[in-house]
C-alpha cells in the first residue's frame, strides 16, 4: 500500500478531477447552443424568403391579370375594325374599359406592395432584405404606372422604361439571396418569376 496524502490534500486531488468533465460539459453546451442557434437562423432565413417569393408571385399575377384584360381590349378592338360612329363608340368604351382595368390593377398591385412590404425581414438578414426593397421598386413603379393609366389610358399605349428597368434591376438581389436558404423549393420559384415576367417586345412586363 502506497503512502497516504494527507486528507486536505487528498480532497484538493478529488476536486480536481471534476474540472475537466465540467469543463467539458460547458464546452458541449455551448456548442449545442451555437448549433441551436445556426440552425434556428437558417429556418427563420428559409420561412422569410418563401414568403418573400410568395407575396412576389402574387405581384406578378395580378400585373399579369392587367396585362391579359388590356391585350383583350386591344384584340376586340382590332378585330372588329369599326369605322366612323361605331369607331367612335367602340373607342369610348374602349377607353373606359381601360380606366377600370387600371382602377382595378393599382387597388390589386398596390395591396400586393403592402403584403411584401409588412413581411418582417431579421435586420442582419441583409440579401432578403435587399430583395424585398429591390422587388418593393419594382411594385411601387407598377403603382404609379396604373395611377397614370387610371387618368388617361393612353399610358397603356406607351413603353414603361421604369416598370421593365425595376423588374430587371431586382433579378440579381432576389438570386442573391437564394444561396442562404435551401427549403420550399425557392430557386426554381424566383427562376420563374423572371421567366414569366420577361420584358415583351412591346416594352412592358407580363
Amino acid at each position: 500500500m502506497g503512502a497516504r496524502l494527507p486528507i486536505g490534500e487528498n480532497a484538493g486531488v478529488k476536486r480536481n478531477t471534476w474540472i475537466p468533465l465540467v469543463a467539458g460539459a460547458v464546452a458541449f453546451l455551448i456548442t449545442l447552443g451555437i448549433g441551436g442557434a445556426v440552425g434556428t437562423d437558417w429556418l427563420t432565413r428559409n420561412i422569410e424568403m418563401d414568403r418573400l417569393v410568395t407575396a412576389i408571385v402574387e405581384s406578378e399575377a395580378s400585373m399579369g391579370v392587367v396585362q391579359e384584360r388590356t391585350a383583350a381590349v386591344f384584340d376586340q378592338l382590332e378585330a372588329e375594325g369599326l369605322e366612323g360612329t361605331l369607331a367612335d363608340a367602340q373607342s369610348e368604351a374602349a377607353t373606359a374599359e381601360l380606366a377600370r382595368i387600371a382602377v382595378d390593377g393599382s387597388a390589386s398591385i398596390g395591396a400586393a406592395g403592402r403584403e411584401i412590404a409588412a413581411i418582417n425581414i431579421l435586420p442582419w438578414h441583409t440579401k432578403i432584405k435587399a430583395a424585398q426593397e429591390a422587388y418593393l421598386l419594382h411594385n411601387y413603379a407598377w403603382q404609379a404606372y396604373m395611377q397614370a393609366a387610371a387618368e388617361d389610358p393612353v399610358a397603356f399605349t406607351v413603353d414603361q422604361p421604369l416598370v421593365n428597368r425595376t423588374f430587371q434591376d431586382a433579378q440579381e438581389p432576389l438570386e442573391d439571396a437564394i444561396s442562404i436558404v435551401g427549403l420550399f423549393d425557392v430557386e426554381a420559384r424566383v427562376a420563374n418569376i423572371f421567366i414569366d415576367g420577361a420584358p415583351q417586345s412591346s416594352g412592358e412586363i407580363i
